[in-house]
């Protein structure tokens, strides 16, 4: 027997081919809503919510059971293949499988969903075949749509499953474009992709497709047309340009139609979809009540009105009902996500900056982050460009006040604010942000809490002790599930001994939030803690010390001193009883309340030397893993190990999973790419690691965090937070003693100057600290240092427009490379030389060290490097008057940027070769060029050089 169920489409069932009676409107309805979570539970709330869209009748549970049992009549020839059961919590769709494991129930959006994820595992795996298997998967996928799906079906949440769906076809549809343009099967795309495009114009992935078929159809003119038309759309409705994908498209295609480019047929792209942000937290798995809520919310989501301030006391679900209708309602942002922890409330963190949210939200939204100006205020100006138009939610959670989220706000309405607090935030409301006041749950629906979690019978046969432990648990949903963890962890344990445990606790957490808690909290709290064997508690202690908001396995690994297996059943023991959350896959939280409350415990229960020693091990691998980062990241840079004559440890640090109990946790890092990844991913503990280091007076571990931590920041090119770390390892350093000493200081104040370089600092003090800086490495005797600043000195002379003192430092800089044998450093230094040799007129000695310096590149492969020199020889060659040279190594250098992705150099290097064509008298090639430079810097919001560029412009024009 087999039975077949379709949504995708009107909404049909098959057994053995006979269609099934399912009956009026609304019984569907009630079939889908347990369709779409199928074999998983729906709480009666939810299943009501979904079938009279949030304002069910009264006598909802008994009409939603009749219906329930109609559907279960119609189902019935399917035997035990479909079954709606009653659950604790809910009911759920239960869809079985025939003899021998083989799946005789079918749904085809489950088999859409499958199908999709399998081409796109297809497409990841696919070398040499373009992946023919991925599109002919996709091609079976979208085959399973006959329509829209619930096509005979209206309701609100029935529309808002149907549009949600139908950007789940829409996504299916422009993967599978991607793969025939990368086969080289464009002209199956034309009809469709230009009605798409009708359909979705200002879709940038989507015009992108449609570009490059019309240009491999010999159709150029007709691809810039659509450039332009989309360019000009995204300026007049949202004050936007086209993002980075698309314009260097547009670029290829201008070369290639104008002649300036070799490559008659550019790789089709992975032409990947304008930055799209998915960075909500995993949905809470069930929300008891908050139906009332949820409907506020969907009434005050007016695109008039778009903030909204959630506040409530701690431990109310202020982030869980946020969570919840966030995911419930993703399709009305197709534009994306952003999401931001700040940490208003944590103990012992300090709350997030909304400097440190917008650099983040930047990097979400697919701003390189070169890219990023260093002022805040042009940071905020950038944020709210780039969201300007679309369709964002932005969920800021665990705000303290106002001023912390203020600089987060958009301009426009099209984007859906969505604010967390403790705090009513009443400023804000007074600027028209609409507040949601969360109360505890009523005892109604602290009763269901428990019935869902506990089952009805358990809870029924013991009414007094359920009655007690809502009135306990003060009808707090965080202690509510605190307690039923608890009771679901030994089902014989009777409801009235776990109401007896809760007892008050006269402490610091009882007061918490001005006195509104209630002593019950800590009583809940106290009753797991007391169920955890003595590993799972020690832990939950170390955690509520450790530094940072949440912890990563390694890391929580080398805080408890055992190998990660072991770790990761322990947390998962502390999952289990409601004490942490796994709010991303391997990244492990604890609610605020939690942690106070564990901190409370640590200092009651552990002995302090071994806290300090957990502690100790846990910034141990934190200095170990950044070591081992920095070195994939620079190879040929510096590590603190190194520094420090400590080269073992580093090495050390690549190595696996240490299986020892007792030793050190390693994390391997295997390439740049992952060690960047690392540095993403623990950006916010490495900070608050180093705070606690500092305040153990580690001078030695401070040094060496900030000295690997700043690689990373200076690449992310986050300025601020460069500076401030930089002072702290320069004070750091200081306070040390020993031989090593020296080198370290020699190193700090460098990096430093460096730091107050990128920040365009006080000329003075940053030459002081490359001064003492080449002072203590001269007395120390180290060429390579000595080397590295004297390259600092050329960068600040240079910037202080004195090329001849620079010139001077570059030579000695050379010099210096060459005696210390480090071929890497010559390549750089000679190009440094050659820039600095041009500045001063010496044209040929300029471009001979460039030459050498372009030999070294290309003999050692190093592309940075080489990129690097063919700019310098286009800007010497200009500056000698050889502008035809100019324009051919601008040109390569361009290819060689190309290549690397990097924009923020070519935005430069266009602008060499337009004046190179200037001077050559080609003005219509000057002002492409020139144009293309502008595009450049305008999307990274460098408006010095675009403001410069619009002024060459504007002169080349009167000329022509």
């Amino acid at each position: 027997m087999v039975v077949q169920i379709s949504v995708l489409g009107d909404i049909r069932v098959l057994i053995d081919g006979s269609p099934v009676e399912l009956g009026p409107p609304r019984r569907q309805c009630v079939l889908a809503g347990l369709l779409i979570d199928a074999d998983r539970v729906v709480s009666s709330d939810r299943l009501a919510d979904r079938v009279w869209s949030g304002r069910p009748p009264d006598g909802a549970r008994q009409i939603l059971h009749s219906y329930i049992s109609r559907l279960r009549r119609a189902f019935l020839p399917a035997g035990e293949r479909v079954a709606i059961e009653r659950r604790p919590g809910g009911y759920v769709l239960a869809l079985g499988s025939g003899a021998g494991g083989v799946a005789d129930v079918t749904v085809d959006l489950h088999r859409f969903r499958d199908l999709v994820d399998r081409a796109r595992r297809a497409a990841d795996a696919a070398a040499d075949d373009g992946g023919e298997r991925a599109t002919a998967l996709l091609d079976e996928a979208l085959a399973l749509w006959h329509g829209d799906a619930f096509a005979s079906l209206e309701s609100p949440w029935i529309d808002e499953v149907r549009a949600r769906l139908d950007e789940e076809r829409f996504q299916a549809e422009l993967e599978r474009g991607d793969l025939l343009l990368r086969q080289g099967r464009q002209a199956r795309l034309l009809v469709e992709l230009q009605s798409r495009v009708g359909e979705k114009p200002l879709n940038e992935r989507l015009v992108g497709q449609l570009m490059l078929t019309l240009y491999r159809e010999g159709r150029s003119a007709h691809a810039l047309e659509q450039y332009e038309r989309l360019r000009r759309d995204l300026a007049d409705n949202m004050g936007a340009d086209p993002g980075p994908e698309l314009r260097r498209l547009h670029l290829h295609i201008l070369d290639a139609k104008t002649g300036r480019s070799d490559d008659q047929q550019p790789p089709a792209p992975a032409l990947a979809p304008t930055a799209r942000p998915g960075q909500l937290p995993l949905p809470p798995s069930s929300l008891t009540g908050r139906a009332r809520e949820l409907a506020a919310l969907d009434i005050r989501r007016s695109d008039t009105v778009p903030v909204t301030v959630i506040c409530g006391l701690g431990g109310v679900g202020k982030t869980s009902l946020a969570l919840r209708w966030a995911h419930d309602n993703l399709h009305r942002w197709p534009d994306g996500q952003l999401h931001a922890n700040l940490r208003g409330f944590a103990p012992a963190v300090r709350p997030l900056t909304p400097q440190a949210v917008i650099r983040g939200f930047l990097t979400a939204l697919g701003v390189d982050q070169r890219a990023v100006p260093t002022d805040f205020e042009a940071q905020t100006g950038l944020y709210r460009s780039l969201v300007a138009g679309k369709r964002i939610l932005i969920l800021l959670d665990n705000v303290h006040d106002a001023e912390q989220v203020r600089p987060l706000l958009p301009g426009s309405p099209s984007c859906t604010v969505l604010i967390t607090s403790r705090n009513r935030l009443s400023g804000l409301v007074a600027e028209g942000a609409l507040p949601v006041v969360l109360e505890p749950l009523t005892a109604t629906e602290a009763h269901r809490l428990l019935a869902d979690r506990l089952g009805e019978q358990r809870v029924a046969a013991e009414p007094e002790a359920a009655a007690a432990l809502i009135s306990k648990c003060d009808r707090l949903p965080l202690a509510l599930a605190v307690a039923c963890a608890r009771a679901m962890s030994n089902p014989q344990l009777p409801l009235a001994a776990l109401a007896a445990e809760l007892r008050p606790h006269e402490t610091r957490l009882d007061a918490l939030d001005t006195g509104d808690l209630s002593t019950s909290l800590r009583a809940a709290f106290d009753s797991s803690y007391d169920a955890l064997d003595g590993a799972a508690a020690r832990l939950l202690c170390l955690l509520g010390l450790a530094p940072g908001q949440d912890i990563g396995l390694p890391a929580a690994a080398s805080l408890a001193g055992l190998p990660p297996a072991r770790t990761r059943a322990l947390l998962r023991a502390l999952e289990d009883a409601h004490l942490v959350q796994q709010h991303v896959p391997g990244r492990y939280g604890l609610h605020d309340l939690v942690r106070l409350y564990a901190a409370e415990r640590a200092s009651r229960d552990q002995p302090p030397a071994q806290l300090t020693e957990a502690l100790s091990a846990l910034i141990g691998f934190y200095i170990r893993t950044a070591d081992r980062a920095h070195t994939l990241m620079a190879p040929h840079g510096t590590s603190s190990a190194v520094a420090e004559g400590a080269k073992g440890a580093a090495d050390a640090a690549g190595a696996q999973e240490s299986p020892s109990s007792g030793g050190q946790v390693q994390l391997g890092l295997d390439d740049s790419a992952a060690a960047r990844e690392w540095f993403e991913a623990e950006r916010s503990c490495l900070l608050a690691a180093l705070q606690l280091t500092v305040s153990m007076r580690l001078h030695s571990q401070v040094w060496r965090l900030c000295w690997d931590i700043t690689l990373f920041l200076r690449r992310s090119g986050d300025v601020q937070e460069l500076l401030s770390i930089s002072e702290t390892g320069l004070a750091a350093a200081q306070a040390l003693e020993g031989p090593t000493a020296p080198t370290l200081q020699a190193l700090a104040h460098r990096g430093l100057a460096f730091a107050m370089l990128l920040a365009d600092r006080d000329g003075a003090k940053l030459l002081d600290h490359l001064g003492r800086a080449l002072s203590l490495s001269q007395e120390t005797g180290d060429l390579l240092n000595q080397a590295h600043t004297h390259q600092g000195l050329v960068m600040a002379l240079d910037r202080a427009d004195d090329p001849k003192a620079a010139l001077k430092h570059a030579e000695r800089s050379l010099e210096l490379y060459e005696r210390a044998g480090d071929p890497h450093g010559e390549a750089n230094a000679l190009n440094t030389l050659g820039w600095c040799q041009g500045r001063v007129g010496h044209y040929e000695e300029a471009a001979a060290s460039c030459h050498k310096s372009l030999a070294a590149s290309r003999t050692y492969g190093w592309p940075h490097a080489e990129a690097a020199v063919l700019d310098s020889l286009g800007h010497i060659n200009t500056q000698a008057g050889r502008h035809r040279e100019a324009v051919g190594y601008f040109r390569q250098a361009l290819d060689a940027y190309r290549n690397r992705r990097d924009a923020y150099e070519m935005a430069n290097t266009f602008s060499g070769l337009a004046e190179a064509h200037h001077a050559l008298g080609e003005y219509a090639e000057a002002r492409t060029a020139w144009h293309q430079a502008l595009t450049l810097y305008r999307a990274q919001h460098r408006t010095a050089q675009a403001e410069e560029t619009e002024n060459r412009l504007g002169a080349v024009a009167e000329q022509d």
